[in-house]
């Protein structure tokens, strides 16, 4: 029978770290966005957009106040985010940049006239209630949509989806 050995010194100091490193770099498999996490007891972690957008996002000021962290969430993945009030500042914003992405509420995908040049060549995502989250035009019409309520790593799966539409 064989003697056990143990490693000590700054080799199995060395080995270990290497072992630690390589468990921490694990890829997330998450929804399409990257997670970044710093070691098992720090509790830190980000989401990283894979593809960073710039998101024009429609949302009554009620509703601003109350996402404010979702949209706080996806500054920090990466995405560079505008938010507007009603339909006069949506059209105003877009006539003064490029978005690669808007979001909006799906009541108001037909005032926004989503097909017409307004919003070219911006990619639409819209905001659905879950009664209406079986519309047919939903997916005929959309590469990706939302539910009310959604979750931000559930943006940002919407988000990669639309820009990864527009990359083809």
């Amino acid at each position: 029978m064989k003697p056990i050995t143990t490693m000590s010194g700054p080799r199995a100091l060395a080995l270990a770290g290497a072992a630690m490193a390589s468990f921490a770099a694990a890829p997330a498999g998450a929804c399409g966005e990257g997670q970044f996490n710093m070691g098992q007891g720090l509790g830190y972690q980000a989401y990283l957009a894979p593809i960073p957008a710039t998101v024009l996002v429609l949302a009554p000021d009620s509703d601003q106040v109350a996402r404010r962290q979702l949209y706080q969430g996806l500054e920090r993945a990466g995405h560079r985010v505008t938010l507007v009030g009603d339909e006069a500042a949506l059209r105003q914003a877009l006539a003064g940049g490029h978005y690669d992405v808007v979001i909006a509420g799906f009541d108001r995908v037909e005032t926004l006239d989503a097909r017409g040049s307004a919003l070219h060549p911006a990619g639409l995502i819209p905001v659905v209630s879950r009664a209406a989250r079986r519309d047919p035009r939903l997916r005929a019409d959309f590469a990706a949509f939302l539910l009310e309520n959604a979750s931000l790593g559930q943006y940002l799966r919407a988000i990669n989806t639309q820009m990864h539409v527009a990359v083809k």
